[in-house]
């Protein structure tokens, strides 16, 4: 059985981006795993990739502790 969890309108807008962002990486690895991608599309992409992820990571850090550490 499921149930429905009522957030804020900005924690779910919040939630959209991130995965959005996500998909986005998603298709970013596997661009890099694919063996027809040439060696410097892949570490370019892959440097793109962990740069997006690491801020990504660092909004989220701030839209936690904005919500008081629980989402």
């Amino acid at each position: 059985m499921t149930s429905i969890i009522h957030m804020p309108d900005d924690t779910q807008d919040d939630l959209r981006d991130v995965q959005s962002v996500l998909v986005l990486l998603s298709m970013a690895l596997a661009v890099i795993a694919a063996p027809t991608t040439p060696v410097i599309v892949a570490r370019v992409t892959a440097a793109i990739a962990q740069h997006t992820a690491m801020a990504w990571a660092e909004m989220l850090d701030g839209v936690i502790a904005e919500q008081g550490g629980e989402l």
